[in-house]
């Protein structure tokens, strides 16, 4: 029987029956968030991982097209050029990435509901500390204030702690097209994390959301941050938030945090004139 990649640490095999997943969508998506976890984790990426595990690769591609899909019509604002180019980047395969199942939050349309259940218990304990601790978040209209916040991200981009992190020369300046822009501060009112939203429709994309700093504030403003964003988008009408990175260029940490939050892998139809060609198998849509 087919086995598929459950959970690894370093060149620890434990496999799942393939079975499974024919008739579970949602266990199609655990086990393809396990693949790109062992896929991080291995010393070898793209090519010779595949090589070396190409059974597990090939029922990860199995997952990939069980994936609930999603349907997208990005437009011709700033807003829509930016889901379109998420959604259009190289996936491998020759696919772009809609199609191999990038990461995508639900956004409820009660933003109440995005904290409700189990859970979500660590995400509403983590977001008491913060405000706690006199973290508040609020929205950024102002396009001076909007410049000073771009300049102070691009220098903590560049002075990061982690070298993971670390960008020696960062290229923000698209982020001023775009006008839901959200910053956390601290007790004293100093920006400890800026996010901007490109807003589409039913679609936005976290073209920005990092700490500007390091320390239990900056960490603990993610969860805070997240809440707020949902309620922003839940306003405007959106249904689906869309990270706008490949599943295995994420570092693990990253993944943690965003699955905890509620991030989930879906396959996009994306629509329009540069649509390109998907896995098949139709699913849910938008």
């Amino acid at each position: 029987m087919p086995l598929a990649w459950t959970a690894t640490s370093q060149e620890d095999d434990r496999f799942v029956d393939v079975a499974e997943l024919d008739d579970d969508p949602e266990t199609a998506e655990r086990a393809l968030a396990d693949f790109w976890t062992a896929y991080t984790e291995h010393s070898e990426r793209r090519l010779g991982f595949a090589v070396k595990h190409t059974r597990e690769t090939w029922e990860a591609f199995r997952s990939v097209r069980r994936l609930p899909v999603l349907d997208a019509h990005p437009g011709g604002s700033a807003g829509g050029r930016a889901v379109a180019g998420v959604l259009d980047q190289p996936g491998g395969l020759g696919l772009p990435l809609s199609a191999l199942g990038p990461a995508v939050l639900e956004v409820p349309a009660e933003p109440a509901a995005y904290l409700e259940g189990s859970s979500k218990q660590t995400l509403r304990r983590k977001i008491r500390k913060a405000e706690k601790a006199g973290l508040k978040t609020r929205p950024v209209e102002d396009p001076r204030e909007r410049r000073q916040l771009l300049e102070i991200a691009n220098a903590a981009e560049q002075a990061h702690d982690d070298a993971t992190y670390r960008v020696a020369r960062p290229d923000n300046d698209d982020l001023l097209d775009h006008d839901l822009w959200l910053v956390v501060e601290d007790d004293v009112a100093q920006p400890v994390l800026l996010s901007v939203l490109p807003v589409d429709g039913r679609w936005a994309t976290l073209r920005y959301f990092r700490t500007l700093g390091s320390g239990p504030a900056h960490s603990d403003a993610r969860y805070l941050a997240t809440a707020e964003v949902v309620s922003a988008l839940a306003a405007r009408g959106v249904r689906w938030l869309l990270d706008t990175e490949h599943p295995g260029s994420q570092t693990n940490g990253i993944r943690h945090f965003q699955r905890m939050v509620g991030f989930r892998y879906r396959r996009v139809r994306r629509h329009g004139r540069a649509a390109r060609p998907s896995l098949g198998r139709r699913g849910q849509g938008s």
